[in-house]
């Protein structure tokens, strides 16, 4: 029986998630993880169901992506590639504070 209860807490690197219990962080199904997997905006090293893992980083998209769908009605593309921009402008913003990021900038 699933509750509406929605874990917090930190996943360590190390730790993986399956997919109910990613699904079950989530507050969404586990058939909203396998159409997010099978679109190709939630990334599983495995074909097989059984074997999907989920590390901290794959938990942070996909609450990322539900919370777009479900607060802007989103379409599961169009959340991922705002997601996709998301983790580009981190990326890149760390990058800016790197301690050679004065070169990244041109000063």
């Amino acid at each position: 029986m699933m509750t509406d209860e929605i874990i917090a807490g930190v996943l360590l690197d190390e730790s993986a998630l399956t997919a109910d219990e990613l699904a079950h962080a989530c507050g969404v199904t586990i058939e909203w993880v396998s159409m997010r997997v099978e679109m190709g905006v939630l990334f599983v090293p495995s074909a097989e169901p059984t074997a999907w893992r989920f590390t901290s980083r794959d938990l942070w998209r996909a609450r990322q992506l539900c919370a777009l769908e479900r607060n802007f009605d989103a379409q599961p593309e169009l959340a991922a590639l705002v997601v996709d921009l998301q983790e580009e402008i981190a990326r890149l913003r760390a990058r800016l504070s790197a301690p050679f990021g004065r070169d990244f900038r041109g000063k």
